[in-house]
């Protein structure tokens, strides 16, 4: 990959079986259209009322077409339900609230167990975790070892893939298109909350920067280096600027 131009990654979370689909319909048309292969975060029993109410029945159906087209599906959590925290308590210091942090590793290896095999009944191996509110722990980390063969997480601050505690983390820093100069970045789009004119909208900015956006799959993994100097004060710096532009997803 040429870290000399930007390339970007796209996430869409809160997939599940009440997600509106005709707003994640236009995403997946314009995807479809420029090859794009995004990394869909799904909740495999979702009981967040605010991301719908009407189920699809054929849920697992859609997940298994959008991973035969080289989506990458991402574990998000299990049911979505979020009890605030301290940011200090999740492991990039980011964020007020989870479904993980704060827990025993035996009550989080239960959420993790119970989601892999929600997947796994339905044929789908996530290759990928994404947490709900982007918090999770160390003791997340150790549940993710014990329980699934997931070593890459969507989240952290750099402008490049890095390894920590075992895991291979695909930095995700930007809810908007940013025209970057150099570097990796992930775009966290959430279709579900978006009203359509703002999809659309969104979709323009994506359009301009359409020849930029890759897939996980074409990242050079194994070339990833562990957490290094440059890494930290990128993390450092978009920490202490998040304390004024910090915006709850």
């Amino acid at each position: 990959m040429n870290m000399s131009r930007a390339k970007y990654i796209l996430r869409l979370d809160d997939a599940c079986h009440q997600m509106p689909l005709e707003k994640w319909k236009i995403f997946e048309t314009f995807f479809d259209k420029n090859n794009i292969k995004p990394i869909i975060g799904v909740i495999p029993l979702n009981k967040d009322n605010s991301l719908g109410s009407e189920t699809n029945h054929n849920f697992w159906e859609l997940i298994k077409s959008w991973k035969n087209k080289g989506w990458s599906i991402a574990m998000h959590g299990l049911h979505h339900q979020c009890k605030k925290i301290k940011p200090e308590d999740s492991f990039f210091k980011f964020g007020n609230k989870s479904e993980f942090v704060g827990k025993s590793l035996e009550d989080q290896t239960k959420i993790v167990e119970q989601s892999i095999l929600c997947f796994r009944e339905n044929n789908i191996e996530p290759n990928i975790f994404m947490a709900p509110s982007h918090t999770f722990d160390l003791l997340t980390l150790k549940a993710l070892e014990l329980s699934t063969r997931i070593r890459i997480v969507t989240d952290g601050f750099s402008f490049r893939t890095f390894k920590k505690n075992n895991f291979i983390f695909i930095p995700q820093q930007l809810w908007s298109v940013w025209k970057m100069p150099f570097g990796l970045y992930t775009i966290c789009i959430h279709p579900t909350t978006m009203k359509t004119d703002q999809i659309h909208k969104f979709i323009e900015e994506l359009d301009r920067i359409s020849d930029q956006i890759i897939s996980p799959s074409e990242i050079d993994l194994k070339s990833t280096k562990n957490q290094g100097f440059l890494d930290w004060i990128f993390e450092n710096i978009y920490l202490f600027i998040s304390r004024y532009k910090f915006k709850e997803k």
